[in-house]
């Protein structure tokens, strides 16, 4: 069993918005919800076209505010996990093999939609 703290690094950012903490496998998540790409389409105006509803992430991941630690508790050997934000725009994977502290933050926002971005 592995333990992984993740902790949010506070930015102005996309500060309101929560991001989940996916266990899983990305491309099999992607697939499952119809997603290509990490990246949501921007309309016009600058602002993320969502492309996943949230009741989706809530059952698939737990959420992160600006800020928080959250720790888990992982069973399987290499697990995998992502983050998502409310949009569906989706950080890197990483591939868990041991305990480990993870810095989750956030990129873009200004001329392209904000992600999360583990550090």
């Amino acid at each position: 069993m592995y333990t992984v703290q993740i902790h949010r690094k506070k930015k102005m950012a996309s500060a309101l918005m929560p991001y989940w903490i996916i266990v899983s496998d990305k491309e099999a998540f992607m697939k499952q919800n119809g997603l290509e790409g990490d990246l949501c389409e921007q309309s016009a105006a600058g602002f993320p076209i969502s492309r996943i509803r949230m009741d989706v992430l809530d059952q698939a991941g737990m959420r992160i505010r600006n800020g928080e630690t959250i720790t888990l508790e992982l069973e399987e050997p290499s697990a995998r996990l992502f983050a998502s934000t409310m949009d569906g725009c989706l950080s890197s994977e990483m591939i868990i093999t041991e305990d480990c502290i993870l810095t989750l933050t956030t990129k873009g926002g200004w001329r392209t939609v904000s992600r999360p971005w583990f550090e």
